[in-house]
């Protein structure tokens, strides 16, 4: 047990990815043994208003840009290869650090994680005289240079092509360790156990934690073309969504609605390919899951590029059009060696329990750190 230590982990809520990483990696570095873990939405706690606002412009931000209003893809590329030294950089790196620096100096941590791209974090604990282990986990398939505005003690990616275009960029290879990205430990669980009277295959729609997917009346409709097939539809929060699909299909014995779901694993397991956005840890989950996957109208952004890459990668189908998504649908259904090829593919990009392998490196690097000091002051 990892005793006497204590831990901060910074975070952001745009989407429930970043803060689902998080609570992860929490409930493991408390399971062995860190004293405290003290969990914090950064920009939450140091900017409230704009935190608010920026929260509203991101959910919606899938809505708007189907009518033209696409300011979250643009934001993305323009910042996706921004250099530190740039103004609009400089900007951003100091966004919430005075907080940051008053928690630092209340908790007095020994470790400091960052989940979401925070610029500035190291160079400014450095500018302070602050000796603090720094630990950044990406929490995508692809990088944006936000990620590399400050350099950590180490970095935790999810791919080997990751940690390769990192070191193009010139970030040294030995601080990048493919550690995959944090999941919830049931998603590692290989068993696919089926409900009495779910023989049929399956299509599990996820409209993500804000019920954001769009067009899902449509796609409903359109997939119970397929013969013998079941639908389960999870809206998240968005209750007027559950409503709206309740109106229509709450007679059809074929179709489930869900809101939010705790167990979404389960879902998973049972299904015989999921329609989903592109968020880094919804697709990770069901590459550890091993079921197909099909992504419909990813978001410009981080989306689409997670969207490329896994389907560059033989893991992914993307969908721009509800016919187009309905005949990559029936085809994964039909042809059991189109979706075992898919299955395969993904094997190859399961990293195994990335919490495990972050935790227990970080305490070996606290540990190191400490047999130094105290070999330099005997």
């Amino acid at each position: 047990m990892h005793k006497y230590r204590k831990l901060l982990i910074l975070t952001a809520s745009y989407g429930d990815g970043h803060i689902q990483v998080s609570n992860v990696l929490k409930h493991k570095f408390e399971q062995n043994g860190f004293q405290s873990v003290k969990l914090i939405d950064l920009f939450e706690a140091a900017h409230p208003l704009m935190n608010t606002i920026t929260k509203f412009l991101y959910i919606n931000s899938g809505a708007l840009s189907a009518i033209g209003l696409d300011y979250y893809g643009w934001s993305y590329y323009l910042t996706k290869n921004l250099k530190q030294d740039s103004m609009l950089a400089k900007c951003l790196n100091v966004l919430g650090i005075q907080k940051l620096m008053k928690v630092i100096l209340q908790e007095k941590p020994d470790v400091i994680v960052s989940t979401f791209p925070f610029g500035g974090i190291s160079d400014q604990l450095k500018r302070r005289g602050m000796s603090i282990l720094t630990f950044t986990i990406l929490t995508d398939f692809v990088l944006h240079n936000r990620w590399l505005y400050s350099i950590p003690d180490r970095f935790y990616v999810a791919t080997e092509d990751l940690r390769r275009e990192m070191i193009e960029r010139g970030i040294p290879g030995d601080i990048i360790t493919v550690s995959g990205i944090p999941i919830r430990e049931p998603f590692y669980e290989t068993s696919r156990p089926r409900e009495d009277g779910e023989s049929e295959p399956s299509v599990l729609i996820m409209a993500g934690a804000y019920g954001v997917l769009r067009d899902l009346k449509k796609i409903t409709g359109q997939l119970l073309s397929a013969a013998g097939v079941r639908i389960h539809v999870v809206c998240g929060k968005n209750d007027k969504l559950k409503n709206e699909l309740q109106a229509s299909f709450a007679a059809d014995p074929r179709v489930r609605l869900y809101g939010f779901v705790d167990d979404i694993h389960k879902l998973m397991s049972r299904s015989s390919c999921i329609v989903t956005k592109a968020g880094g840890i919804t697709l990770s989950e069901a590459i550890h899951i091993n079921v197909p996957i099909i992504i419909f109208k990813p978001f410009p952004g981080q989306e689409k590029e997670n969207a490329s890459y896994l389907s560059d990668q033989g893991v992914a189908l993307i969908a721009n059009e509800i016919s187009e998504l309905t005949r990559q649908a029936k085809a994964i259904l039909t042809d059991e060696k189109m979706a075992n090829a898919m299955k395969n593919r993904a094997r190859s990009l399961q990293a195994g329990y990335a919490a495990n392998r972050i935790v227990e490196d970080v305490f070996h690097r606290l540990m190191v750190i400490e047999r130094t000091r105290q070999g330099s002051s005997a």
